[in-house]
């Protein structure tokens, strides 16, 4: 996409409502507190924005859209959009599951595709409006940042990071403002079973649980819902009983292997451990985009700072974590100079063609990094970013370790 170019900007807007419309489904099929009519009034509303994305013309009866919302149809555009909508980059993605609950996919897209059009609105290239589900401002990256800023930055969103969870009575402990006390609910139904919750190896936040019968048993299933993580180990089984005051023993669907040589050090994957169930009305959990856009890419940042900082230790350089009210991630400064080094953002986006987008819109990278990073894991990323950031002369797109091991190697020809 060209910089001057408004057409990916609307077929983006076009597809954003679209995937809000199944987010107020989700809300309507799984939220708490909401009675019959006023489940209806929420899909009735989910209906209206689709049709309005879709626009004039096209007609989408209620009782499709009320057939994608369960079942082996759940979450499927197949056959529901107009011609005119391009909608080849959600081509055979689910937007919910048969529980009602958003995919990966569906609610990286929303969340991804949001901040386009917001960086879009910015520079005037979009005019629309965006229907926004009531709560996506409140748990915004950008309302979150906004909630700890000050002089006690790094550590209150360090603490959101690693706490991703906590004791329902020992909120105060962890000293958050006031504000991001409020990003911390009780544990949703869709991670719980029998009132008991599994903490991720990888996350600690609570894995979505599921069950299904086949045969004679009833089995469910435990995984993480950021799917790096249940690829690597935080996906695990277990056997339904009639015992209900104890919890279900999970057992893994595979073996968790944690890797050894370069990526040992920055590895924020599973762990080859089988986590312990919880009881869910003792604890209190982030909700699910703070979960996402602050504590998944945190792990990998808070890594690489302290990866980076014990490899600089005895020098005269210092390794920066979101330095500066977080103008970028990181930054390396030397001792007797003010001037900043190795500027980095680091980025984890599902949908690269989003990240590509909003570079454009912001010109690069609006704090002025000269790297932009991804996690390793995000490897097959790096060249279409690549490009694009030489574009705004930044000076490169990397992985994680590979800019780990570029600082180390140049701070060291340097010093010699």
């Amino acid at each position: 996409m060209q910089a001057d170019d408004t057409t990916d900007i609307q077929q983006t807007h076009a597809l954003l409502e679209i995937v809000k419309a199944f987010a107020v489904c989700e809300h309507a099929m799984v939220g708490e507190g909401l009675d019959g009519p006023r489940r209806l009034d929420r899909l009735m509303e989910a209906h209206g924005i689709l049709m309005a994305a879709c626009g004039p013309g096209h007609l989408i009866l209620f009782d499709e859209l009320m057939g994608r919302l369960t079942g082996d149809r759940a979450g499927s555009l197949e056959g529901l959009l107009p011609d005119w909508i391009d909608s080849e980059a959600l081509a055979g993605v689910r937007l919910m599951d048969s529980e009602g609950v958003a995919t990966e996919d569906g609610f990286d897209f929303r969340h991804e595709a949001q901040r386009v059009l917001r960086a879009a609105q910015k520079v005037g290239k979009f005019t629309g409006q965006v229907t926004k589900p009531k709560l996506d401002d409140e748990y915004s990256q950008e309302a979150v940042f906004s909630a700890i800023k000050g002089s006690f930055y790094q550590r209150h969103r360090s603490t959101l990071v690693e706490n991703p969870t906590v004791p329902a009575g020992s909120l105060a402990e962890l000293k958050l403002p006031s504000r991001a006390n409020d990003f911390f609910k009780p544990i949703a139904q869709y991670a719980q079973f029998n009132g008991w919750w599994w903490p991720c190896p990888a996350c600690k936040w609570p894995m979505k649980v599921t069950a299904a019968r086949t045969g004679a048993r009833t089995r469910g299933r435990v995984r993480c819902l950021y799917p790096w993580h249940e690829e690597t180990g935080a996906s695990y089984e277990f056997v339904v009983t009639a015992r209900k005051k104890s919890a279900p023993e999970l057992s893994p669907t595979f073996e968790c292997r944690v890797p050894s040589g370069r990526f040992a050090r920055l590895w924020t994957g599973a762990l080859p451990h089988v986590p312990q169930a919880k009881p869910a009305a003792e604890y209190m959990a982030l909700v699910r985009p703070v979960w996402r856009y602050t504590v998944i890419p945190g792990l990998p940042e808070l890594a690489l700072h302290r990866a980076a900082a014990a490899a600089l230790e005895g020098t005269a350089w210092t390794s920066h974590l979101w330095p500066n009210g977080d103008q970028c991630d990181l930054w390396i400064t030397r001792e007797g100079s003010e001037q900043p080094q190795f500027l980095a953002d680091f980025k984890d986006y599902t949908w690269p063609n989003h990240l590509v987008s909003k570079l454009h819109m912001d010109g690069g990278d609006k704090g002025g990094a000269e790297y932009l990073v991804v996690p390793d894991h995000r490897q097959d990323q790096v060249a279409q970013l690549h490009a694009v950031c030489r574009t705004y002369r930044m000076k490169a797109a990397m992985t994680a370790t590979d800019y780990l091991e570029m600082v180390i190697t140049q701070i060291k020809e340097g010093q010699a």
